[in-house]
């Protein structure tokens, strides 16, 4: 009943809305992960993009070496986790719900965080280091595909378009969205930290999978644990 009420005073935003089809989000998700991890297999065989990067990274010097830098050094994990921890609470204040907050921090997570793993299973070394002009320090040992401050960015703009969808608004998240993964991208390229298909795996990731992961946290999980247990 509090449920009930809380949703008669105050309209759902679009993270909140039930998903009619659940099923072509879960096959989409599904196709694209494997298509992703295909992906990184294939470029670590090849490194067929090495050249991109080398070629790239002779721009990487005076303000725009200091800007890509501060990008990759700006939205590492650690920083991207506080990061999202003040939208979160800024949708808090906007929103007046802590719900919508907190559903649109674990999209933003979930559709994220899972890169990791896919860095462990692919294990796609760095870019030669030895073949730039302009190496990044410290060197980076983990994994180059997929890149996670791109999968990042995007997993941002669309939560930030499922909470604004519905609204004359909803535009915004997805232009902003894209020039600023185009941007982040071409920043973590020319810091030879990353490949242009690291790049693109990140964007195909959570383009096919943050459906799947705001239904499985909005409809399944969070949709449980507000119900209460019948009398």
């Amino acid at each position: 009943m509090t449920e009930l009420r809380r949703t008669r005073t105050r309209p759902l935003t679009g993270i909140e809305r039930p998903t009619a089809r659940p099923i072509p989000l879960v096959v989409t998700a599904i196709v694209g992960a494997v298509a992703v991890v295909a992906l990184g297999f294939v470029m670590k065989a090849t490194q067929a993009d090495q050249g991109v990067v080398v070629a790239l990274n002779q721009t990487h010097a005076g303000w725009w070496g200091a800007v890509s830098d501060g990008v990759y050094r700006g939205i590492e994990p650690v920083p991207a986790v506080a990061i999202t921890a003040v939208i979160a609470a800024l949708v808090w204040a906007a929103s007046r719900s802590l719900r919508t907050a907190i559903l649109f921090g674990l999209t933003v997570a979930f559709t994220w965080l899972p890169v990791a793993a896919i860095k462990i299973l692919v294990d796609r070394p760095r870019p030669d280091a030895a073949l730039l002009a302009h190496p990044f320090s410290p060197l980076q040992t983990d994994g180059s595909f997929p890149s996670g401050h791109t999968a990042y960015v995007v997993a941002l703009a669309i939560t930030f378009w499922f909470l604004l969808r519905g609204t004359r608004f909803a535009w915004l998240p997805a232009v902003l969205g894209v020039i600023a993964s185009v941007f982040v991208g071409i920043a973590v390229v020319g810091d030879g930290l990353h490949f242009p298909t690291d790049v693109l795996g990140s964007a195909i990731w959570a383009l096919t999978t943050a459906g799947a992961v705001r239904w499985l946290i909005v409809d399944v999980i969070a949709a449980r644990i507000g119900r209460r247990p019948a009398r």
